[in-house]
């Protein structure tokens, strides 16, 4: 644990959720195994999207509707809509077959391991503090085990621009009656966790569980973690 700047009174503790509150990288992994298995399997006229096929259509939709950037789900389902269409279906085939395995991403997408220590700490946590969650992702929370324990979740593109734009920590300020101040964010991400909350006028935890080095940061946090039972240690 090391300390930046002094921690002042927190009524709201915000959460990032990937990388944060479980390991993502395997979940995402497995995920997109599974949309480019599915559709190969059950709908033969989209074996052609393969990773870079779909990279390359994510690059030619973004230069078209830049405010896509700010929304994964949209921006997946637009990409797999574009896909299917220069495949030579038609616009409403496309959007219906996009949808339909899209909703089956996210069933994968939801697929989380839940670490016991997250779930104490955040059992924890909420019998003195208002817990949220800031995401920049688009995990179908609701179907989670982590559902229960927060009072406010903000997401990306519903709830404004992605982290490190201000608009949902403005967001959740409004929503608990706290100031920008009173809220503690914690997250593993130099920019859109750290730099984005501390820009806002929040308190921000950076949680390094991968030992990187504080150079790296573009800016300083309140305090840097290691673990994330730390918190309890904290507050």
């Amino acid at each position: 644990m090391r300390f930046y700047k002094r921690l002042t009174q927190v009524k709201v503790i915000s959460f990032d959720l990937d990388d944060t509150l479980y390991d993502n990288v395997p979940v995402i992994a497995a995920a997109e195994a599974w949309l480019l298995q599915a559709l190969k399997q059950h709908h033969p006229e989209s074996t052609l999207l393969g990773p870079d096929n779909l990279a390359a259509i994510k690059r030619q939709v973004l230069l078209a509707e830049p405010e896509l950037s700010h929304d994964v789900s949209a921006c997946r389902l637009r990409v797999l809509t574009e896909g299917l269409r220069q495949q030579g279906m038609d616009d409403r085939a496309a959007a219906a077959m996009a949808e339909e395995f899209y909703q089956g991403f996210l069933t994968e997408r939801g697929k989380i391991q839940v670490p016991e220590t997250s779930h104490q700490v955040l059992t924890e946590l909420g019998q003195h503090y208002q817990l949220a969650v800031i995401t920049n992702g688009n995990l179908p929370l609701e179907h989670t085990a982590l559902a229960p324990y927060f009072d406010v979740v903000l997401r990306a593109g519903i709830d404004g621009r992605m982290k490190p734009a201000p608009d949902m920590f403005d967001t959740l300020a409004k929503k608990t009656g706290a100031t920008l101040a009173e809220i503690l964010h914690i997250g593993d991400h130099i920019k859109t966790d750290v730099a984005g909350a501390v820009h806002a006028g929040c308190q921000t935890i950076w949680l390094n569980d991968q030992g990187r080095s504080a150079a790296d940061l573009q800016c300083l946090p309140h305090v840097e973690l290691e673990r994330l039972e730390q918190m309890l240690e904290l507050l």
